[in-house]
C-alpha cells in the first residue's frame, strides 16, 4: 500500500466544499448534476443548500459536527501535492410541491406547532409523516427511466420454473424413446470426456471399496472390465452414501463424497448440494434427487428392473414411498413370480411431469 505525505492541511474558511447525501436514493450512471443553491441564514449563519433534479426540489441544512470533522484527501496529478482539506456536509431531502388549499394550510400548521411545542415522540412521528410526503408523478418518472432499459432476456427465470417439475430430481430423460435403452442414455449423464477423466482417476486404484456390496453385484459389473457401467456405479454409491449422510457432516469443509475421482467427487457436490456463506448444505429436494439418480443408475447398471423389496430396504423406505419415487422415475411396480419389482419399461408410468403442490413427496 501506498503512502502518501500531506503536504498542506486547508481547515475550513469562507468558503469550503460540501458533501451532500440523498436521502432517498442514490445517484446513477444517467444523473445529470445541476446547478445548487447556497443559502445562509443571517442570524442563526446555517447553510442551506438546494437543487432541481426532475422537476422535484432538494433540500437539506449543513449538518453539525459535534464529535468529529470530515476530509477529503486531494492529491494533484502533475504536481503531485497532496493536500488534506475539511469539508461540510449536508443531507438532502425531497421538498414536495403543495397547492395552498385548506387542507394544506392546515396540515403546515399541525408540523410548526408538533416542532415547536410537541413532546420527543411527536416529533419523531410528524418528521416521518414529512419524509414520506413525495411528489408521486416524478417518483413513476424516475422508476420509469430505472426499468426501461430492462430486457427479458435479462432475467433469467429458468431455475425457479424447473421446481415445478419432476425433470429436477432425475437424469436426462427421453420420455419419447423408441427403446428402454434410450429413455436415460448414458452419454447424457455424463459426457465421454468425463467418463474417460474419471476412469483414468480411478485406474490402479482400490475404487471397488467404494462400491456398495449390493451395487457391486448388479449385472453389468460381472465383467471384470473397467468401462462406463463401473463410472455408473460409483456414482450410484457415491449417491447412496450422500442420501444417508448427516447435514452437519455436510458442512464441514474438507467434506468428499468421492475419495477416488476427483472429478466425480465434485460433479456430485456442484449438482447434488448448494455452497453459499462459506458453507455447504443440501436441501430435502437435493437428498431426494440424490436418491432418485442412484435408482436409475441401478436400474441402468440391473436390465431395467429390480427387486422392490430390496431397493425400499437398501434405502430405507416402505414400499409405498417407493413407489411414490420410482414413478417420478418412470419406471413402474410389476408382480413376477410373486414377488414385486421395480421396472423401467415402455411406456412409461409417467409420460409428462406432475406439478405437484409441495415439493415434497
Amino acid at each position: 500500500m501506498s503512502v502518501l505525505h500531506i503536504d498542506e492541511v486547508c481547515p475550513k474558511g469562507s468558503s469550503y466544499p460540501l458533501i451532500v447525501n440523498f436521502q432517498n436514493g442514490y445517484t446513477a450512471n444517467e444523473f445529470n448534476p445541476n446547478e445548487f443553491s447556497l443559502f445562509e441564514d443571517t442570524k442563526t449563519k446555517e447553510k442551506t443548500v438546494a437543487t432541481t433534479i426532475s422537476n422535484l426540489v432538494y433540500a437539506g441544512k449543513e449538518q453539525k459536527e459535534e464529535s468529529g470533522k470530515t476530509w477529503i484527501i486531494a492529491r494533484n496529478k502533475k504536481t503531485g501535492k497532496v493536500r488534506l482539506i475539511e469539508v461540510g456536509t449536508a443531507e438532502m431531502k425531497p421538498v414536495p410541491k403543495n397547492d395552498l388549499d385548506e387542507t394544506t394550510v392546515v396540515d403546515t400548521s399541525r408540523l410548526e406547532l408538533s416542532r415547536k411545542f410537541g413532546s420527543k415522540k411527536q416529533k419523531r412521528v410528524m418528521e416521518q409523516r414529512e419524509k414520506l410526503k413525495i411528489d408521486t408523478e416524478t417518483v413513476s418518472d424516475q422508476m420509469h427511466n430505472v426499468t426501461v432499459n430492462i430486457t427479458e432476456d435479462q432475467v433469467d427465470i429458468s431455475q425457479y420454473l424447473k421446481t415445478e417439475s419432476d425433470d429436477l430430481y432425475i437424469p436426462p430423460i427421453d420420455r419419447a424413446a423408441k427403446k428402454v435403452d434410450d429413455v436415460y442414455h448414458k452419454h447424457k449423464i455424463l459426457s465421454s470426456d468425463q467418463y474417460d477423466k474419471i476412469l483414468s482417476e480411478i485406474k490402479d486404484k482400490d475404487y471397488t471399496s467404494e462400491l456398495l456390496p449390493w451395487i457391486n453385484n448388479l449385472t453389468a459389473l460381472k465383467s471384470n472390465t473397467e468401462n462406463e457401467y463401473t463410472v455408473l456405479a460409483l456414482y450410484a454409491s457415491c449417491l447412496v452414501k450422500l442420501y444417508f449422510t448427516m447435514t452437519k457432516e455436510i458442512t464441514k469443509k474438507n467434506y468428499t463424497v468421492c475419495q477416488n475421482s476427483a472429478m466425480l467427487n465434485n460433479i456430485i457436490l456442484v449438482n447434488f448440494t448448494t455452497f453459499s456463506n462459506n458453507r455447504r448444505s443440501r436441501s430435502i429436494q437435493l437428498k431426494d434427487k440424490a436418491m432418485c439418480h442412484a435408482m436409475v443408475f441401478v436400474l441402468i447398471l440391473n436390465n431395467f428392473k429390480y427387486d422392490a423389496e430390496e431397493l425400499s430396504a437398501n434405502f430405507k423406505i416402505s414400499l409405498k414411498t417407493l413407489g411414490n419415487k420410482i414413478r417420478v422415475i418412470g419406471a413402474s411396480m410389476v408382480t413376477n413370480d410373486n414377488k414385486k419389482v421395480v421396472q423401467l419399461k415402455l411406456p412409461l408410468s409417467t409420460s409428462s411431469f406432475i406439478r405437484r403442490k409441495s415439493a415434497k413427496f
